[in-house]
């Protein structure tokens, strides 16, 4: 019943095909249709798991104690990883692929207009722009390296003190 539609319980729509396309090759014997059409025989689990990143997304009851401050988002976390696997993170979607992407947007976006926008004239006020500029983007870079670097194999000595 749950691979049938609404049209099809109810008795309106099209019924499904009970048989398969009688395919023949060149010499007239039937051949079957994944041998014809070797994508139709993919089922949707397989097509979405060969579309998904090679790394295998953790609920949160699996992460370390250290990463389970937020019991309220349950899956998508990122296994630890080395500092490869933590940069590779950025092309693959996860739990803090936004909070990545809206700190990192920001810095670029920061690096490129507050600069132009800054007084670099002479005496003490270049050297106070380029504090201002510093102090302005230092935020934003410490969130984007943290919640990217978050779930390194060596992280634990950050959060947890000894």
């Amino acid at each position: 019943m749950f691979d049938m539609s609404i049209q099809e319980v109810n008795g309106k729509g099209p019924k499904k095909r009970k048989k398969s396309l009688e395919i023949f090759d060149s010499e007239g014997h039937e051949q079957s249709e994944a041998s014809v059409f070797p994508l139709a025989s993919v089922s949707q689990a397989e097509a979405a798991r060969a579309a998904e990143p090679s790394v295998q997304l953790l609920h949160w009851r699996d992460m370390p104690q250290h990463l389970q401050f937020n019991p309220y988002v349950l899956t998508g976390y990122r296994p630890l990883q080395s500092w490869t696997g933590c940069v590779c993170s950025l092309f693959y979607f996860h739990n803090e692929t936004i909070n990545i992407l809206t700190h990192g947007v920001s810095l670029v976006y920061m690096m490129m207009v507050l600069p132009g926008l800054l007084p670099w004239g002479g005496g003490g006020s270049s050297f106070l722009s380029l504090c201002h500029l510093l102090g302005a983007m230092a935020p934003w870079c410490g969130s984007f390296l943290y919640h990217l670097f978050m779930n390194h194999t060596r992280g634990e000595a950050l959060f947890v003190p000894h």
